[in-house]
């Protein structure tokens, strides 16, 4: 009878190490997979609470400058000072170039700057806000097709095409 209490003691002890190790080895994978899990869902949920919509563009072709109003239409308010990190890219069909931020002034060519109007004052482009975007992409005629796209920090991306007067 002892050795049977002993046997099934030793099978006990064996199986809880085993169901010890096991669980070791296997939680570190499940907790890594639902940490992936979450931060895939909440910068999809970013994505999806971030809108923006092209509302108005001009080009003038005695100038080459672009004129382009982008209305916020999403939930999230995106902060003032993240603008300038916006990826912009202007020009015509086929030939368009990405270009860059430069604050105030006039634009040269390959370059932008912004206006936030911000209807409340509180240094985010809110829902319902617009921003104007003043770029310039070079030598343009009018009649040019010309293409415009704007990519936020978190991958949202809006284009539109418009001809150049």
């Amino acid at each position: 009878m002892t050795s049977e209490t002993f046997v099934t003691a030793i099978f006990l002890v064996t199986a809880i190490i085993a169901a010890g190790v096991l669980v070791n080895a296997i939680f570190p994978s499940i907790y890594q997979a639902s940490e992936t899990f979450v931060a895939g869902s909440h910068e999809m949920d970013d994505r999806m609470r971030t809108d923006i919509r092209v509302i108005n563009t001009a080009l003038h072709s005695s100038d080459d400058t672009a004129y382009i109003w982008i209305k916020n239409t999403g939930v999230n308010p995106i902060q003032e000072n993240l603008i300038s990190g916006f990826d912009i890219f202007l020009g015509e069909t086929g030939q368009y170039q990405r270009l860059t931020y430069v604050e105030g002034g006039v634009p040269d060519a390959g370059e932008w700057r912004f206006i936030l109007y911000d209807d409340n004052g509180n240094d985010l482009w809110d829902r319902g806000e617009t921003l104007e975007i003043i770029a310039k992409a070079g030598v343009v005629s009018s009649g040019d097709r010309i293409v415009f796209q704007v990519v936020l920090q978190n991958g949202v991306r809006r284009s539109t095409e418009f001809t150049a007067v």
